[in-house]
């Protein structure tokens, strides 16, 4: 099996710019009073969507670059940035100060980021194969 290179550093790079989003500037762009007030829920919803698409959007890119093994390309983009979120968590919790979640939710995280991009690895592989029948 042969993994294409450039196809896992798009699905990286995107994975990791969409976590930087999600992460450090919707909480800056909402800021605390709205996300306490009564626009909770729909704030809420959107990080949850933001979550999902952080793990999707970067494993469906990757296997439609690479064109086939979807699911190994999209599960390797989702294990690879979940470490690497994590490291950059860490050291941005050393440089600041501030309060870092802690090795033991990774194996979860780690886990599910690469189901979650594996699975939409696994749709953009089908959805080739599908526009070729």
């Amino acid at each position: 099996m042969e993994l294409n290179g450039k196809a896992l550093v798009w699905g990286i790079a995107l994975f990791l710019i969409l976590y930087v989003v999600h992460i450090v500037f919707l909480p800056q762009l909402v800021g605390e009073a709205a996300a306490t007030g009564d626009n909770a829920g729909i704030l809420y919803t959107i990080n949850q969507a933001l979550g999902l698409a952080t793990c999707l959007v970067p494993g469906f890119i990757a296997a439609k670059k690479a064109g086939h093994h979807g699911f190994i390309h999209g599960g390797v983009v989702g294990g690879i940035s979940t470490v690497l979120t994590a490291l950059l968590a860490m050291v941005w919790a050393i440089i600041t100060g501030g309060k870092f979640f802690g090795l033991e939710t990774l194996p979860f995280w780690l886990l599910i980021n690469a189901f979650l991009c594996a699975f939409a690895g696994l749709v953009a592989t089908n959805m080739v194969e599908d526009q070729e029948s």
